[in-house]
């Protein structure tokens, strides 16, 4: 019995030994890197040693019966939602925008332009092909093509050949799908006449000129005169401002009328210039052909615009006129939108005569002439367009080499509003084209009928008062 209980108790205490050795042996906490936040260690198994029996082994424990082998694992795939087809975009057509434009056909009984000329404005959306399509069998010569600032548009010059007219050429342009209109190149013409006896200095009484430089001379204002070229070396603009610019391709530059005009903005020796310290933008767009005509055209006045535009000017004196024209008229829309002053000749037509341009569009102040008794110029144009009246008979003006001559015409009472508009704008640099017009308007003496009239407009403006008004 006591053998037995002994065997029995060395069987337990060999099967608690291994156990514990087979515990011993797999240590799992520290398998796979010891404690949390430690670097994994190298792993020891510990020898463990199991006590010599020397009653005989146990019996062999029975081998585990393998586990059977894994059913081998079918994966049912469930499919994916459908995806829809990815859309087709059609490409959307190229946007073209088709510009409309009234014809360039000038009015019947219409002459004054260049015979041999026609400026053509194409499609934006238009291409070489079809510009070259619409000109293809007119045998027309190509001499230009501008972008013109105050007009908006860019527009082609053509010359034409002897047997084909400025009509013909324009009908047969503006048929073309790449053409948004055509038109001629008109002639425009300054408006003076030379050869009075008189030589008073009259005109700055008139208007009041000593009282108005107390307060204002044209300081920090810009006139463009487009004109003939002034002559800056003249003796009266020792102390003047002058910028000489030339759009006439080098033409004959012999009337002195630009000098004139510019004389009686700025002089400042034995002629006192209404706004003598403005300074003075010369643009040459007039020149004498061979014929002994002074002219401008659509082209070289356009050019000069540009360079007006360029100059960031505040005044456009244009002492000259002609017809209407569509591309003028968008410039004279154009220099408004920047805040410019147009000041124009009404013209020496006759009181009788049809309207005259630019001084006829509504955005230019029109000028009419008066003399030393503020009675009308005799050859002056009139009509509702008329806005002001200024001193323009029998002048003494600047002429040509430092000398001096006597000029009529609207075209010197042009200066005269000019030259006031920039006393306006010299002593308020805020002031816009509307407020101008409307101190002229409020300084007038009203002259003839009651109110504005087709004859003087609202009447001769006083410079002092014009002044006085802003300051107020």
């Amino acid at each position: 019995m006591f053998i037995t209980i002994t065997k029995t108790r060395l069987k337990i205490v060999g099967l608690a030994l291994v156990v514990l050795g087979l515990a011993f042996m797999v240590q799992p906490g520290y398998a796979e890197g010891g404690r949390a936040g430690e670097k994994p260690g190298k792993t020891t198994t510990p020898q463990v040693s199991t006590p010599r029996v020397s009653q005989p082994a146990p019996a062999p424990t029975p081998a585990p019966t393998p586990a059977p082998a894994p059913a081998p694992t079918v994966t049912t795939q469930t499919a994916a939602p459908a995806q829809p087809a990815p859309r087709q975009t059609t490409p959307r057509p190229r946007r073209v925008i088709v510009e409309t434009a009234p014809s360039g056909l000038p009015p019947d009984g219409e002459t004054r332009f260049e015979p041999n000329e026609v400026i053509v404005r194409f499609q934006l959306s238009s291409t070489n092909a079809s510009r070259n399509q619409a000109i293809r069998g007119l045998g027309i010569a190509h001499l230009g093509v501008r972008t013109f600032t105050l007009s908006g548009v860019t527009v082609h010059r053509y010359r034409l050949p002897p047997d084909l007219s400025v009509r013909e050429a324009i009908t047969r342009l503006e048929r073309s799908a790449a053409v948004v209109n055509a038109q001629p190149n008109y002639i425009y013409l300054l408006q003076q006449d030379s050869g009075a006896t008189k030589l008073p200095q009259f005109g700055n009484a008139k208007v009041d000129l000593a009282t108005a430089h107390v307060r204002s001379t044209g300081a920090n204002t810009r006139i463009a005169v487009i004109d003939t070229a002034v002559d800056a070396a003249h003796t009266e603009f020792s102390e003047a401002r002058i910028s000489v610019f030339d759009t006439t391709d080098g033409a004959r530059n012999v009337d002195p009328h630009g000098t004139s005009v510019a004389g009686i903005l700025a002089a400042g020796g034995k002629l006192t210039g209404v706004a003598p310290n403005a300074g003075i933008i010369s643009i040459a767009a007039f020149s004498t052909d061979a014929s002994g005509t002074t002219k401008g055209n659509t082209w070289t006045i356009m050019e000069a615009l540009n360079i007006a535009a360029d100059q960031d000017v505040h005044i456009l004196n244009m002492s000259f006129s002609g017809p209407a024209d569509p591309l003028f008229e968008r410039a004279m829309n154009g220099a408004l939108a920047q805040n410019m002053v147009p000041v124009a000749a009404a013209g020496n037509e006759g009181p009788e005569a049809a309207t005259l341009y630019p001084a006829g569009y509504d955005t230019v102040l029109s000028v009419t002439a008066v003399d030393s008794d503020s009675a009308i110029y005799t050859s002056a144009n009139t009509g509702d367009h008329i806005d002001f009246a200024a001193p323009g008979v029998d002048l003494l003006v600047l002429g040509q080499s430092s000398g001096f001559r006597t000029s009529s015409g609207t075209s010197m009472a042009t200066a005269y509003i000019s030259g006031i508009a920039s006393l306006i704008l010299s002593a308020n640099p805020g002031a816009d084209g509307a407020t101008v017009r409307s101190l002229l308007e409020n300084s007038a003496t009203d002259l003839g009928a009651p109110g504005k009239d087709g004859i003087y407009g609202h009447g001769l403006p006083n410079a002092a008062v014009a002044i006085t008004g802003l300051l107020n």
